[in-house]
């Protein structure tokens, strides 16, 4: 009666070692949780930047209100000096120019006539920043024509490409996002792939080297049989 030899702890082990790793490459990663819509954080940044623009915008009436008419017609001849026509935010002829016609009992004619000239200016200046994407400069500039002139042609295709861009500048941000992920998920598929293909050689390794070891203790058992 041949007697089976038992298998070494050793290979047993490796065997053990090389299973768990297999099993473990195999296994799927826990599930992370779903980040924020990138859209909704898009909208929401933008939201919140008009929001600021709006409660700045105030804070300036509000500054602007404050002077008396003499004030603003001197301050309004300065900045028409300085080049200053439409910017910066809040110190400007422009907005110089509309807070006296909001005070005065009756339009002042050098106001009036300054507002009409500097109006193409500023819708110049809209269109450029319409240009760069800077669309709460646009939207500043747009609020600003339409104080001066709420009947300006101009007014209605400004707001318009103003949200449409911002609209395209969500849907850019969403599309992003999502390349990122598809990024993301294929990295982590590679990394998964290369667990188990290092996993599978390792069983590989640990099968040959149980049948290298067998192998010897086959031949010792076949040439004892024989002589015997």
């Amino acid at each position: 009666m041949v007697s089976v030899r038992p298998v070494p702890n050793t290979l047993r082990w490796a065997l053990a070692t090389a299973l768990g790793l297999g099993l473990a490459a195999c296994s799927k990663p826990e599930p992370t949780p779903a980040s924020p819509s990138a859209a909704v954080a898009a909208a929401s940044a933008t939201q919140a930047a008009q929001a600021a623009v709006a409660q700045q915008a105030a804070q300036q009436a509000a500054a602007l209100a404050a002077l008396s008419t003499d004030e603003l017609k001197a301050r309004g001849r300065q900045a028409l000096r300085e080049q200053r026509i439409y910017s910066p935010a809040g110190n400007n002829a422009m907005e110089y120019y509309i807070a006296l016609r909001k005070k005065s009992a009756k339009p002042d004619a050098s106001a009036e006539s300054a507002l009409m000239d500097l109006q193409p200016y500023a819708v110049i200046a809209a269109e450029q920043a319409l240009a760069k994407e800077d669309f709460n400069e646009a939207e500043r500039l747009r609020t600003l024509i339409a104080a001066a002139d709420p009947q300006e042609p101009s007014l209605a295709r400004i707001g318009d490409a103003i949200t449409k861009g911002r609209a395209a500048q969500i849907a850019r941000a969403s599309a992003d996002a999502a390349k990122g992920d598809e990024q993301v998920a294929a990295t982590e598929a590679a990394r998964l792939k290369a667990e188990k293909d290092a996993a599978a050689a390792k069983v590989a390794a640990a099968a040959a080297a149980q049948t290298a070891a067998a192998t010897p203790a086959r031949s010792s058992s076949s040439a004892r049989t024989g002589t015997g």
